[in-house]
C-alpha cells in the first residue's frame, strides 16, 4: 500500500478552529474542537511569527505549502506530517457535485445506447417479446432490490421454474447485482423499464449517489451490455434450456458418494448436449491460424482477473476445518494468474491497454458472477461448483491440448498457452471438489437436488459461453476484441481494427 503524506491534497487548507498566541511563553497553540496542539519555539517574537504563518494557511495558495512540499523530513516539512498526523489538514478540492453529475449522466448515456444497440440488432418481429420479457425482468428487479429472494419466479437454476435459460440467468444476475452492484441493479431496472415502454429515469437518492461514488462505471457497463444481450436472447429460438438428465431421487448420501454421483450426471448430461460450437469451428482450422485461436485467452484473461472473487465468500464462512484450510489454499493459489493470460495475449498481438478497454463477452463475465453468487448463498454448491470450473476429475483439458496443436506454428504462443493448464495440473485442481466432499459427512435429499439444479445450469452456462466465443471471433477476418456496447476494439486498444 502506499503510504498518505499531505502531499497528495490536490489544495490543502489548515483546519483549526483557532490559533492562540501565549501570553506567558513563547508558544503557539492550535485548537480543534476538544483537542489542543501546542508546538514550543525560542522566544515569542518566533512565536508571533510562527502564529502568523500559520494563519495564512487557511488559503491553499499560501507559500508556505510550497515550502512544506520542498522541504523534505524536517523543519517545514515535518510541520506538514505533524499537522496532516493530527487530522488539522483538510482537502479543498470539491468536485464531489460535478463527478457524481458527470458519472449519472454517463450511467444514463450508457442505458440509451445499449437500448439502441440491441434493438438494432434485433428482428422487428422478436421486439413486442423483448418489451415483455422486460417488463416481466423489470418487476422482478424491483423485487429483488427489496429483498433477499431470487425474485417471485421460483429459483432460476431450475429448468421446471424457468425453461427460459436467459430469463434465468438475469434473474440469477439480479441477486449477484444486490449484493455485489448495486447501482447496476438500479440501472438494470431502469434499462428494462426502458425497453417495456416507461419513461424511467436513475434516481438522485442518497443510496445511488452513494453507490456512484463507490463501484466501477466499467464493470456496470459490462454487466448492462449482458443484460440487454441476455434479454434479447431470450427472445430467440436457442433460448430453452438444454435437456438434461432427470435428477434421481435419492436418500441422504455421504458427500464423497455425492459427488461421484454428480460427476456421473456431469458427463451423461455433456455427452447429450454434444460437441460445443468453438471445438467445432476449432477443429476445422487445422494448421490455419484465426482469431478464433485467441478468443479463449481474451475472455479466460477477464475471468482470471477476477477469479478469486469465485473463493473470497468461502474464506469468512465458519466452515469445517479440513474445508476451510482448502479455500484458503485455493486462494492462494488462484491468486495472480492473470499474468499468465496477460502474457498469452500479449504474445497475441493483444496489448495491455485493449485488454483493459475490452468488455468481456456477456457469458463469460455471467460465469464469474454466478460462481461468485452461488458461494455467497450455498457452501454445498460452491464445493461441487469447482469441478465445473476446474473440470471434472480423470479428465484432460481437452480444449488446451486443441488450441496448443492449431497454434504450433507460433513457438511464443506454444510455449505460454498451456502455462496455467500445467500449473492447474500440478496444483490438482480438478481434485478440489472429490478433496471438499470427503470431508463432508452428508449430503441431504433436498440438498441434493438443488445442488444439481445449479451445477447443470452452471455447465450449461459454461457450454454456452464457449459457443459465444465462437459467435463473436469465428467470424472475424482481422482479430478485434468487444469494445462499448459491442462495437469491435483494436488489439492495439488504440484504432479500429482493419475489417
Amino acid at each position: 500500500m502506499d503510504l498518505w503524506t499531505f502531499h497528495r491534497y490536490r489544495e490543502p487548507r489548515l483546519c483549526v478552529d483557532a490559533i492562540e498566541l501565549a501570553t506567558d511563553s513563547p508558544a503557539v497553540t492550535l485548537v480543534q474542537g476538544d483537542a489542543r496542539y501546542t508546538l514550543a519555539l525560542d522566544d515569542r517574537a518566533a512565536a508571533a511569527r510562527m502564529a502568523a504563518e500559520l494563519a495564512t494557511l487557511s488559503d491553499s495558495g499560501a507559500p508556505l505549502w510550497d515550502l512544506m512540499r520542498q522541504a523534505g523530513a524536517d523543519g517545514w516539512g515535518a510541520l506538514g506530517a505533524f499537522l496532516d498526523s493530527r487530522a488539522l489538514i483538510r482537502e479543498g478540492h470539491d468536485e464531489a457535485r460535478r463527478l457524481l453529475a458527470a458519472r449519472h449522466a454517463a450511467i444514463d448515456a450508457c442505458i440509451a445506447g445499449t437500448i439502441a444497440a440491441i434493438r438494432d440488432d434485433l428482428p422487428a418481429a422478436r421486439r413486442d417479446r423483448l418489451a415483455r420479457h422486460a417488463a416481466l425482468l423489470h418487476a422482478e428487479a424491483e423485487t429483488v432490490l427489496g429483498s433477499d429472494t431470487l425474485g417471485t419466479l421460483g429459483d432460476p437454476f431450475d429448468a421446471d421454474r424457468q425453461p427460459n435459460f436467459f430469463l434465468g440467468l438475469i434473474v440469477a444476475e439480479f441477486a449477484y447485482f444486490r449484493r455485489s452492484a448495486p447501482l447496476t441493479l438500479i440501472a438494470a431496472s431502469v434499462m428494462l423499464a426502458r425497453i417495456a415502454g416507461d419513461d424511467a429515469r436513475l434516481p438522485e437518492t442518497d443510496a445511488v449517489l452513494e453507490a456512484l461514488a463507490l463501484y466501477d462505471p466499467q464493470d456496470l457497463e459490462a454487466h448492462l451490455w449482458l443484460v440487454a444481450r441476455a434479454l434479447a436472447d431470450s427472445t430467440g429460438d436457442t433460448a430453452q434450456r438444454f435437456a438434461t438428465p432427470p435428477i434421481p431421487d435419492l436418500p441422504m448420501l455421504p458427500g464423497l458418494e455425492f459427488m461421484r454421483r454428480v460427476e456421473v450426471l456431469t458427463r451423461s448430461a455433456l455427452r447429450a448436449w454434444g460437441e460445443n460450437p468453438y471445438v467445432t469451428l476449432l477443429d476445422a482450422l487445422g494448421d490455419r491460424w484465426s482469431p478464433l485461436i485467441a478468443g479463449p485467452f481474451i475472455e479466460q484473461y477477464h475471468v482470471t482477473c477476477r477469479f478469486v472473487e469465485i473463493v473470497a465468500p468461502s474464506l469468512s464462512r465458519r466452515l469445517i476445518a479440513p474445508l476451510r484450510a482448502m479455500m484458503f489454499r485455493y486462494y492462494g493459489e488462484e491468486v495472480g494468474h492473470e499474468a499468465l493470460e496477460s502474457t498469452t495475449c500479449e504474445t497475441l498481438g493483444i496489448t495491455q491497454a485493449a485488454l483493459d478497454q475490452a468488455v468481456p463477452l456477456p457469458l463469460h463475465f455471467a460465469f464469474v458472477d454466478l460462481l461468485t453468487l452461488v458461494a455467497q448463498i450455498d457452501p454445498v454448491t460452491a464445493c461441487a461448483s469447482i469441478m465445473v470450473i476446474e473440470g471434472v476429475f480423470g479428465e484432460p483439458p481437452k480444449m488446451s491440448l486443441r488450441l496448443a496443436a492449431v497454434a504450433r506454428t507460433n513457438p511464443a504462443f506454444s510455449e505460454l498457452a498451456g502455462d496455467h493448464d500445467e500449473l492447474n495440473e500440478d496444483l490438482n485442481h480438478n481434485s478440489i471438489s472429490r478433496d471438499a466432499f470427503e470431508h463432508i459427512a452428508a449430503v441431504p435429499p433436498a440438498t441434493q437436488a438443488r445442488v444439481i439444479r445449479r451445477i447443470l445450469f452452471l455447465l450449461e452456462l459454461n457450454h454456452r459461453a464457449w459457443g459465444g466465443i465462437a459467435d463473436f471471433y469465428g467470424p472475424q477476418a482481422a482479430l478485434h476484441l468487444q469494445g462499448s456496447l459491442g462495437r469491435p476494439l483494436s488489439p492495439s486498444g488504440d484504432a479500429p481494427p482493419a475489417r
